[in-house]
């Protein structure tokens, strides 16, 4: 668990195994989806970073990390950047989920020199949130701006998780996985509103994974299928049995799916 100072900010970041390995492969920055924290890659970091280091940030505003500026893929795309430089790391493989695979994905645009990989979970180039989830998040989210979001919003969870995702899995994640206030939860939703990157796609120069959920309701198939016709020579696979949260409610195909990737890429 690492505090970096960025300026007068505090960006939150777990950093396993400490110290790395002399010799550990390219490592992974994971970032977490909106209204997230790095804790939603905590079983992941248990299981592979004896072997390979692991970054998770907290993006600002989220979890244990500071409140930026004004929030934008820009800002987030920034903060994962600054992170690898102060921490000198200076070629990764970036996993993203949701929102965050948006964010993976301005990195490799922006910066293809520092992208070994490219795992987008969940996530695609066009996204949008239903106006009927719009308005329940306003509704059930605690009032008053400030006021911490930690349980994940009913009517997100219905939509998130798969029906066939054990019920005490789906009550363990639904309680923590939401760690951000109120205003930053909104602000990360409305981000992913009529968000649509395709047309930068075609600047992606990293072997890309794209991992879906054969049940999510928030990224459509097509939409998986999309984003990865317009990358040149993505995969895609889809786990069965699983929502929104395959790393989370389908842990060891994930997993095994996400190794599987990391074994065709150069050290």
């Amino acid at each position: 668990m690492r505090r970096l100072r960025i300026g007068p900010k505090i960006l939150r970041v777990r950093d396993e195994p400490e110290p790395p390995p002399s010799r550990s492969p390219t490592p992974l920055v994971c970032i977490h989806g909106a209204g997230m924290s790095g804790v939603v890659w905590m079983d992941l970091v248990r299981q592979i970073a004896p072997a390979r280091r692991i970054l998770a940030p907290d993006l600002p505003g989220h979890g244990q990390s500071d409140p930026w500026h004004e929030q934008s893929i820009d800002l987030y795309r920034d903060a994962v950047g600054t992170m690898c430089a102060h921490l000198q790391v200076p070629r990764v493989v970036l996993v993203g989920h949701s929102l965050g695979g948006i964010v993976a994905l301005r990195c490799a645009v922006s910066w293809p020199e520092r992208v070994a990989g490219l795992v987008l979970v969940a996530s695609s180039a066009q996204m949008d949130v239903p106006e009927e989830l719009w308005r329940s998040l306003d509704e059930e989210l605690p009032s008053g701006d400030d006021s911490e979001v930690q349980t994940m919003p009913p009517s997100l969870a219905a939509l998130t998780f798969s029906p066939a995702t054990h019920p005490d899995v789906r009550a363990r994640w639904q309680a923590v996985v939401m760690q951000a206030c109120r205003r930053v939860v909104l602000a990360d939703f409305a981000l992913c509103r009529r968000l649509d990157i395709l047309s930068q796609l075609d600047r992606v120069r990293a072997p890309t994974l794209i991992i879906g959920g054969s049940d999510d309701l928030l990224v459509s198939p097509q939409q998986l299928a999309q984003t990865q016709r317009a990358i040149h020579q993505a995969e895609l696979v889809q786990i069965p049995d699983a929502g929104h949260l395959p790393m989370l409610e389908r842990p060891a195909a994930f997993t095994a799916q996400l190794m599987a990737f990391l074994a065709t890429l150069p050290s």
